[in-house]
């Protein structure tokens, strides 16, 4: 069985070097420091398969989402304005099963990473500002179920629904 998680976002998404550097590393003081962030646009077959899932133009496969470099990401370098989305296939083989659940199903999960809030179907939860990607850390945001969607706007101004 092998996984696969997919990341589409409103503007050409581009590692920063802080990132880049990390993932070149090969050596490491502990084995929890060993991860990686990385990302490469979706090949044609996952392209067609996985397009309508998503509402933002640009599609990549990506690795490492569920690390502390995509919430380091997250924490410095998203834009105002950005939106990413992210969905996660537990089995490539059993896909269009997964693919047909998530479009059926009414739930969500939305992180804004400018007023720190996280959205589920079951309510909201207003993060510390201080201290928010690691309370995000303990929270389900990588899921098969639906789409997940990390917007940065500040309070008071249109979160996406």
């Amino acid at each position: 069985m092998t996984s696969i998680t997919f990341l589409a976002s409103s503007r050409p998404f581009i590692l920063p070097k802080e990132i880049e550097e990390y993932n070149a590393q090969t050596k490491f003081e502990v084995e929890k420091d060993y991860m990686t962030f990385s990302l490469e646009e979706v090949n044609p077959f996952w392209r067609k398969q996985i397009f309508d899932l998503f509402s933002m133009p640009y599609l990549y496969e990506v690795e490492g989402a569920g690390n502390r470099l995509f919430l380091l990401y997250l924490e410095k370098y998203m834009e105002e304005g950005d939106v990413f989305e992210l969905y996660h296939l537990p089995n490539q083989h059993t896909f269009k099963k997964y693919i047909e659940e998530a479009k059926e199903n009414s739930n969500f999960i939305e992180v804004n990473s400018g007023s720190f809030i996280y959205r589920d179907a079951s309510g909201s939860y207003q993060f510390n500002s201080k201290t928010w990607i690691e309370e995000l850390s303990h929270r389900k945001y990588i899921t098969h179920r639906c789409i997940t969607r990390f917007v940065k706007y500040r309070k008071g101004q249109t979160n996406f629904k």
